[in-house]
């Protein structure tokens, strides 16, 4: 399910820092964590896990704040946003069953946020959270596109991630066995199948690359030990697979790092 969040700035002129997915994360889950903190405790230290695998899922991502009205544009170097009094917008996706709105409207609701690293601190009241409508609804092609960076990646022999773009012949095929991964995390392991069959089972293709960016983002806020992660936005792909396993990617994100840092959030074309 997704919910659009409705954030009052408390004042204007604050300064929101461009690196705010990390920090909107965290606050999330210190929500959940106040709110329930058996959820909380699953979600970090365990989360959904994946059979006979280290791998786990939080299944739930979030866009990029939409913020209509800014105090003046962002200058050359600067890494904030001056923000006025108007109110600006989230949409956070949970993938959850329908029973669980009640439980993450209230998370929300009349909520204040602080959204802040070590220089910049903007401060929020929640005004409203509004449920919005399921999209998906059949098994037919679905196209998307990435409006928050999609980060899809290849493990090197050093353990470091090679990021893809979606022009790279590899990405198809990691976003195939992320997607999966996934999947089978809520679902449990059974689809047992090679490369080929894989690719069948979940076909992705690039549509459209004239808008394509990429981006870094910070996930760590000690600026000694930084994290910085590389995903690519705004592209369009076609995605056929079966519904249960394109509902899985589409409310819990698509891709890598999407519940710490709001990557791979997608809206359907």
């Amino acid at each position: 399910m997704r919910f659009r969040l409705t954030l009052r700035p408390e004042t204007s002129l604050q300064k929101l820092t461009l690196n705010y997915n990390y920090p909107f994360s965290s606050w999330v889950y210190a929500r959940i964590q106040e709110s329930d903190a058996d959820y909380a405790a699953f979600l970090h230290h365990q989360g959904y896990q994946v059979e006979n695998s280290a791998k786990n899922f939080k299944h739930f991502t979030f866009s990029k704040f939409d913020i209509p009205h800014k105090a003046r544009p962002i200058e050359k170097g600067e890494d904030f946003i001056l923000l006025s009094d108007r109110p600006i917008y989230i949409t956070v996706s949970f993938f959850i069953d329908k029973a669980a709105e009640d439980f993450i409207i209230g998370l929300f609701k009349n909520q204040r946020i602080s959204v802040y690293n070590k220089k910049y601190q903007a401060d929020f009241v929640i005004e409203s959270v509004e449920s919005m409508a399921a999209p998906l609804a059949d098994t037919t092609p679905k196209r998307f596109r990435a409006t928050s960076p999609m980060v899809i990646a290849e493990k090197r022999p050093d353990g470091n991630d090679d990021y893809l773009p979606p022009t790279d012949p590899r990405f198809a095929h990691y976003f195939a066995i992320n997607l999966l991964d996934k999947y089978e995390s809520v679902y449990g392991k059974g689809m047992q199948m090679d490369t080929a069959s894989l690719e069948k089972l979940i076909s992705f293709k690039l549509v459209d690359t004239d808008r394509m960016r990429s981006k870094l983002i910070a996930i760590k806020q000690d600026r000694d030990n930084e994290t910085k992660i590389k995903g690519y936005e705004n592209f369009v792909f076609e995605l056929n697979a079966p519904a249960q396993v394109i509902e899985v990617g589409f409310y819990g994100g698509f891709g890598k790092f999407t519940s710490s840092a709001g990557m791979g959030y997608c809206e359907i074309l």
